[in-house]
């Protein structure tokens, strides 16, 4: 009997073994990945399911391998701030206080990209996407009411409308730019893209001539963005679905791999270009905005490029106001799996972009850090190494999904809460007064690359 129980038990084992190997199998190997190849073809390119559709989803690059690992390295998982027992600072605010400081007097106002902002976080471009547009109206009012930088992405005149809404519930362009505006005290100011297709409707000479907002623009609170880039898709152009209907309205101006009006579907794939640069190119574009618009602040938002350095340079010597630098990390509403996957550099590499040009003297332009960026932490980390301020999308869309404006007020309250208290921390009360000295690296790659202390080295 016991021979027999074993012979069961050897024989279970057995079985087992060959079902874990194929359980393994499917689990280590992209099974998933071909299977859905194999049922959808070209749209599996996206990484859209049955339930995170398009329009629902909000993707970006992952941070984690398929087994939980780290794929990256990060803010959170690579540096931390480093607060001293001695506060020389602190005793000059209590000094100029006449009493103990508290986080609450730390002092986050500045200047970003040749606007005066209330905290130096920037609710990033947002483009035409479905779920952008439905909550587009209150990001931007609460935006405004906050104080901070707002941008308004590409193709949303083109395909939601300039003045006139296109589509049933979502918002035209000049709703979303008046919704902000309306709402703008004394800080903020609104930034707009214009891609290849928006050119083509002349839409910045639109805007720029536009009477309803001839007076903001007197104010100083318009910028214009040159999209070069986004970390999510680095190289590509932007790409939505959109109703067979307005694909047709629309097949003149953008590209789709198949005639709208020779194809049986009620959503079809809408391609933007990404444009062509080269330095001259850039150059010419920067002094011709200087020229034909000079009451707007000049802003460029790059994708994790390998020639970063180049652009802000130009941008530096031509004299724009602010270069965005989004790492691969970066938010998008549609993006090919393999360009999530494996274009571009990490956040983090963007931020030593960022801290080499520094070191190379170019200081009179902002230069923001973009990329899977959502609280104080990643905020202070960022301005510590050079950075000028933080471009985010996500967290105030989430943020307006969970609670509309009052969410997304509520979110950018508890982010500046977060900064205040971490830099009260380190014995500071000025944005301006964090640097490297706050900062160190728990990798040894990231401390050789940024040039900081390695917490666990002998020297430390």
């Amino acid at each position: 009997m016991i021979i027999d129980l074993a012979r069961i038990i050897i024989r279970f084992k057995a079985y087992w073994a060959l079902i874990k190997g194929l359980r393994e199998f499917i689990e280590d190997y992209p099974f998933d990945e071909i299977a859905i190849k194999a049922i959808k073809g070209r749209d599996a390119v996206y990484p859209f399911g049955e339930v995170a559709t398009y329009g629902s989803a909000i993707l970006g690059s992952g941070v984690y391998d398929r087994r939980g690992f780290p794929r990256i390295k990060t803010l959170d998982n690579s540096i931390i701030l480093l607060p001293p027992a001695f506060t020389p600072r602190r005793l000059e605010k209590m000094t100029e206080l006449l009493r103990e400081p508290t986080f609450m007097d730390v002092n986050l106002e500045d200047s970003l990209g040749g606007f005066k902002v209330s905290m130096p976080i920037v609710v990033g471009s947002m483009g035409s996407t479905t779920v952008a547009s439905r909550f587009s109206l209150d990001i931007a009012r609460a935006a405004a009411k906050a104080g901070i930088v707002m941008g308004i992405g590409e193709n949303v005149a083109a395909v939601r409308g300039y003045s006139r809404r296109y589509t049933r519930g979502h918002p035209s362009f000049k709703e979303r730019l008046m919704a902000y505006l309306t709402n703008v005290d004394k800080y903020g100011g609104v930034i707009i893209q214009q891609n290849v297709e928006d050119a083509y409707d002349e839409l910045w000479n639109r805007v720029y001539s536009d009477k309803d907002v001839e007076p903001y623009i007197e104010e100083g609170l318009i910028g214009f963005e040159i999209k070069m880039g986004q970390g999510a898709k680095p190289g590509l152009g932007g790409v939505i679905k959109i109703p067979k209907e307005e694909a047709i309205r629309l097949k003149a101006k953008y590209h789709f791999e198949i005639d709208p009006e020779k194809i049986r579907a009620k959503y079809i794939t809408r391609y933007s270009v990404p444009g062509t640069y080269t330095e001259d190119i850039l150059r010419g574009m920067i002094r011709f905005m200087k020229t034909a618009y000079p009451r707007a602040r000049i802003w460029i938002k790059l994708g994790p490029y390998r020639d970063v350095d180049r652009a802000i340079s130009i941008a530096h010597e031509e004299g724009a106001h602010a270069v965005v630098i989004d790492g691969k990390e970066g938010g998008t509403g549609m993006a090919p799996s393999v360009a999530m996957k494996d274009l571009g550099y990490p956040t983090i590499v963007a931020l030593k972009k960022i801290h080499d040009a520094r070191k190379l003297g170019i200081t009179n332009i902002s230069l923001l850090l973009a990329g899977r960026l959502y609280n104080g932490s990643h905020v202070v980390k960022a301005i510590a190494l050079g950075a000028s301020g933080a471009y985010m999308a996500r967290p105030f869309l989430m943020a307006a999904m969970v609670k509309g404006e009052r969410g997304v007020l509520n979110y950018i309250e508890a982010v500046k809460e977060e900064m205040q208290m971490l830099i009260s921390a380190l014995g500071k009360y000025g944005i301006k007064e964090v640097n490297t000295e706050d900062v160190a690296a728990l990798d040894r790659d990231v401390a050789e690359m940024l040039g900081i202390s390695y917490v666990y080295s002998s020297s430390f």
